[in-house]
């Protein structure tokens, strides 16, 4: 779910040209957003171009420090769970609910 957060204006884009979505008109339900936005790679937008354009990058090695600390780095891929409420407290204004989906 955090990857999100590095994409918001992409998924802006993408909801409105591959959904007809204007997240700035239309409110939707928080599962059917994340849901919506989950499966965006599969169509030709911005997030699928993106995905491409990793995916051919050569690996290369980081230039980040390396942790020093006895508790193993996170996994790609590893997530972490929270409930809207905590979601909407963390991010006030990012998403709004509504009834139904």
């Amino acid at each position: 779910m955090m990857w999100v957060l590095d994409h918001l204006d992409d998924l802006d884009a993408d909801f409105l040209a591959i959904y007809h979505i204007d997240l700035e008109r239309q409110q939707i339900s928080a599962r059917r957003y994340f849901a919506l936005a989950y499966r965006l790679p599969a169509y030709q937008g911005v997030l699928a171009a993106r995905q491409d354009a990793e995916r051919d990058e050569p690996s290369t090695p980081s230039a980040t420090p390396t942790r020093t600390g006895s508790t193993p780095a996170p996994q790609r891929g590893d997530t972490t769970e929270l409930s809207l409420t905590q979601f909407r407290a963390q991010f006030p204004g990012w998403v709004s609910v509504t009834q139904g989906g």
